[in-house]
């Protein structure tokens, strides 16, 4: 007795394709192509300032040394970056940033004016007085602080707001 075991569907014999290339109707299946993804959006971009050479920490950031370079919103959403000029320019590097990396605003800093320990000039205005001298920081300070001296002929501890040209103007009580 003999038992015939069906072959399956996809597969054929070797002597079937043999067959049917010489009967001139040989069945190929056709490559499936890819699937089609549709095409990728573009993503959204945006210029933001960068810095066109490394700046070091101390560095007072002008206009000269940045550049303009477009980055995708998923650089803008991490956040943390200088979006504008204007947010950089006459600030100080407080560490490094490469050249062509955007400006993290944790790596900057307001210009020090006043260094303490360093003599600097003070002055006070009040009516028709005007007194001004020397006097010794006791803290450092940028533009608008309200810092602590010491007055260098009397010794006396003196409060002022440091001025953008670095003077110091002594408050009256």
């Amino acid at each position: 007795m003999l038992c015939a075991v069906a072959a399956p569907a996809m597969a054929q014999s070797i002597s079937s394709l043999a067959q049917q290339a010489a009967a001139g109707r040989e069945e190929v299946d056709a490559p499936r192509a890819a699937p089609v993804r549709p095409p990728a959006e573009a993503a959204p971009m945006a210029r933001i300032p960068v810095a066109a050479v490394t700046l070091y920490p101390g560095d007072v950031i002008s206009a000269g040394m940045l550049s303009q370079r477009e980055v995708s919103d998923a650089v803008l959403d991490r956040g943390g970056i200088a979006l504008q000029s204007s947010a950089v320019v006459g600030k100080a590097a407080r560490r490094v940033i490469a050249a062509g990396q955007p400006v993290p605003l944790n790596a900057l800093t307001e210009v020090t004016l006043v260094t303490k320990g360093v003599a600097t000039r003070i002055q006070l205005k009040d009516g028709g007085l005007a007194i001004s001298g020397y006097g010794m920081p006791l803290d450092s300070g940028a533009a608008g602080a309200t810092i602590r001296l010491k007055n260098m002929d009397s010794g006396q501890i003196i409060v002022g707001e440091v001025a953008g040209d670095g003077t110091v103007w002594v408050k009256t009580r």
